[in-house]
């Protein structure tokens, strides 16, 4: 199998089906490793015979999660499907276990000093996206996709596009944060009417691009978070104006929780939004919509703060027995 060739067989198809830069990358990445492994095997192995050998040894390595042997049996599946239109059939190999894990939630107390500490940096509005993160129930990245057409200030809520599994929702905008993002709002603009004087097309989404290509100059198509430098695309090599980076939000998060000598990482505040929101009593049906979850299933997770309200029926079983444990004799 020529490499070169298979990549820009999976690049163009990916292309054309508009699927993200991120996955795009990540099944490159994948396919790479994979043809490099069974370029090593017998030519008699079957397709399947291939697949099953490269997860099998991805099962092996310990230091690889679940995720990431799903996330390069995808790729490989996508590659035979789409590409080569000769699907795998019956792959049997050794899967890694995911682990049931509890979600990690930061105090109340923890979000609070967080909150006050996180510093703005490059130039960037971080702080204020942290806000955004943990007041709304946000992914890092999902404040930075929002464009000026999703910011609803009269009924105070966002549009988030495109999220995780391709769903859209709306989500309500907490009202002391609402000066802050018409703030943000003016000074977009101005980043805009400075790309509409220097013709700096926004990126916009290739399939919306083609067919309307004066969305690249609309106000309504701007960034609400737009990054300072514009930069060339990676496929169309234009340069563009694209939204900031999430490695600003986590950088600064990293600077206020290393300041307070603390643990919370950018995704935990999402984590925190829906534990605290349920502690307070909001609805869970209601939690489900905000945060995108696929089944109230994922939402209830946060609830397992519950289990520390379970008293102990040793409380029950010797109350009244002073000192019982000191007056056990021991042997010497």
């Amino acid at each position: 199998m020529n490499t070169q060739l298979a990549i820009q067989q999976l690049r163009d198809v990916i292309r054309r089906q508009h699927l993200s830069i991120s996955t795009e990358n990540s099944y490159v990445y994948w396919l790479k490793r994979y043809i490099a492994t069974i370029t090593r095997l017998p030519q008699s192995f079957t397709s399947e015979q291939k697949a099953e050998h490269f997860l099998n040894e991805m099962a092996k390595n310990r230091d690889v999660s679940a995720t990431t042997q799903h996330q390069a049996f995808n790729a490989i599946a996508y590659f035979y499907r789409d590409v080569l239109r000769k699907p795998l059939q019956n792959v049997d190999a050794l899967r890694v276990s995911r682990p049931v894990r509890l979600r990690q939630a930061p105090s109340i107390a923890n979000v609070r000093n967080l909150l006050q500490n996180v510093p703005n940096i490059a130039g960037y509005p971080t702080n204020l996206i942290a806000r955004l993160l943990y007041g709304c129930g946000l992914r890092v990245t999902e404040p930075l996709n929002l464009r000026i057409k999703d910011v609803d200030l009269d009924h105070s809520t966002f549009a988030i596009r495109d999220a995780k599994g391709g769903k859209d929702r709306v989500i309500p905008l907490p009202p002391m944060l609402k000066p802050e993002i018409v703030l943000q709002m003016q000074f977009a603009k101005t980043i805009w009417s400075l790309d509409q004087q220097n013709r700096v097309p926004l990126q916009i989404p290739d399939k919306l691009g083609q067919k309307y290509p004066e969305y690249q100059f609309s106000w309504f198509w701007a960034w609400l978070f737009p990054a300072r430098n514009t930069c060339s695309h990676p496929r169309t090599c234009q340069i563009v104006r694209f939204h900031m980076h999430e490695a600003n939000v986590q950088r600064a998060i990293k600077i206020a929780r290393r300041k307070l000598g603390i643990m919370v990482l950018p995704h935990e505040l999402r984590h925190g939004y829906a534990t605290h929101a349920l502690e307070f009593g909001a609805n869970p049906r209601a939690i489900q919509e905000v945060m995108g979850h696929k089944s109230l299933e994922t939402t209830m997770k946060y609830l397992h703060a519950d289990s520390l309200n379970v008293r102990s029926p040793l409380e029950t079983v010797l109350a009244g027995i002073s000192g019982s444990a000191q007056n056990l004799n021991c042997p010497a």
